[in-house]
């Protein structure tokens, strides 16, 4: 998720950049090319939706296991909004919020909403995460990384994150 059309469509072309199959979806496109990338969604032909909160809202789509908020949300209702795409119908699911510094105060809002904290991971502790995982060996954009669909199923009261300098992780 991203604020705006630009972060959306400047995101999408740093991710396509870097091999992932990715494509965006912000209220300035027409009709049938928002119906062309949700087809593509659904059908897995796409690793990676940039969206827009416009251009989600009304969006119920099954299987996401995986939501970022590369833009922090400025209120509990987004928030609540966004990571509600995943994890559904007893499904697992992750939500991560990247924080930059200069952003606590959001977070702090997000919190006080949700009524529970969000634990902090520094971005070293999450490349830490990732070697281990990987063996130390690089991971491929155009494959899943591991357990990547498997994160843990999510509640308010069991959230985690990362932060970006800190990049946080909600788990709900």
């Amino acid at each position: 998720f991203c604020h705006t059309r630009q972060h959306a469509i400047a995101l999408n072309i740093a991710l396509a950049q870097r091999g992932y199959a990715v494509d965006e979806l912000h209220g300035d496109l027409s009709q049938t090319k928002r119906e062309q990338v949700m087809k593509r969604f659904r059908e897995a032909k796409l690793q990676v939706l940039v969206v827009t909160d416009i251009a989600a809202r009304g969006s119920d789509i099954a299987g996401v296991t995986h939501i970022f908020n590369y833009d922090i949300p400025r209120n509990a209702e987004t928030y609540i909004h966004r990571i509600g795409r995943t994890g559904r119908a007893g499904q697992r699911g992750m939500a991560v919020t990247f924080v930059a510094p200069g952003e606590q105060t959001f977070l702090s809002v997000i919190e006080q909403g949700i009524g529970a904290s969000i634990k902090r991971h520094s971005a070293k502790a999450v490349k830490n995460i990732e070697d281990k995982r990987s063996g130390g060996v690089p991971v491929s954009p155009k494959r899943p990384q591991a357990g990547f669909g498997s994160a843990p199923k999510r509640s308010a009261k069991n959230a985690a994150g990362h932060g970006g300098n800190n990049l946080r992780s909600s788990r709900k």
